[in-house]
């Protein structure tokens, strides 16, 4: 689907880089008020910026959902149309920012300061873990927003009923997306990062210069991967959201494809 509407990758790309304004007007004047001792300013800036980052990201997610949609539907779409419907739900996405930037938040308090080594570790894991949990009970928010009219505490827990009803999904699970889109691109865009990083540390400057492409290369090659995923999260949420419920079969797969592309643990 992406090969025929590759607009579609356009809004995962909106999204980062406008995504990049807010934290930039907010945390900018926060990192001054951080060195000027006003801790509470800064904090509530720096708070202030998450939530309109997480509004923008939010926008672009419910185009892309939208569009992806549209097309799957048999109609046309394109990048104004999807940001239009995703504007005309702005109050239920701005509610769906704020409780991720609550759930941000709350995990941020989970990690600590990394001050303690094996306590960290503990709070790493236990951070990682409700941000899995937390992925896959709200897969659906955004189609249910977006498709289905519901308001964001509504679609929270309609997304989890759905899968719940679907699936019979524990708290540990995932939904199988790309998996091998991210062994090409971005598992090799890490090991090149980390080739270049070492080859700059050996002092020869033929490996320097070797060491330099190689970050570059990886860091693109990440990019690209981070890109193509974002958008196939985006288009299978609506391919799975219209499949468990509505028992509707779109994108090219089949009934068993989909009604295995949930793991679980039961």
């Amino acid at each position: 689907m992406i090969k025929e509407n590759r607009y579609l990758l356009a809004f995962p790309v909106i999204g980062f880089f406008a995504s990049l304004i807010p934290l930039a007007i907010f945390w900018i004047p926060a990192g001054f008020l951080w060195l000027d001792d006003q801790t509470a300013a800064g904090i509530a800036l720096a708070i202030l910026g998450i939530f309109a980052n997480q509004i923008v990201l939010s926008i672009a997610s419910g185009g892309l959902v939208a569009a992806a949609d549209t097309e799957l539907s048999g109609g046309d779409s394109s990048i104004g149309h999807g940001i239009a419907r995703s504007l005309a739900r702005l109050l239920p996405l701005i509610g769906w920012a704020l409780i991720s930037t609550v759930v941000n938040i709350i995990v941020g308090f989970i990690r600590g300061n990394n001050q303690n080594g094996a306590v960290d570790a503990i709070r790493n894991i236990a951070a990682a873990g409700v941000l899995a949990m937390w992925s896959l009970i709200t897969f659906f928010v955004v189609p249910f927003i977006m498709l289905d009219g519901q308001g964001p505490i509504g679609a929270v827990k309609k997304s989890f009923a759905l899968f719940k009803e679907k699936w019979g999904v524990q708290i540990f699970g995932g939904v199988r997306i790309g998996g091998v889109v991210g062994l090409v691109t971005i598992l090799p865009g890490i090991l090149l990062v980390f080739l270049g990083f070492f080859a700059t540390t050996v002092g020869n400057d033929a490996l320097l210069a070797g060491g330099i492409f190689l970050i570059v290369l990886g860091i693109l090659l990440f990019m690209v991967g981070a890109l193509l995923l974002s958008t196939m999260r985006g288009i299978f949420s609506v391919v799975l959201f219209r499949f468990a419920k509505d028992g509707v079969v779109q994108g090219g797969f089949t009934e068993q494809e989909l009604a295995n592309a949930v793991r679980t643990s039961r």
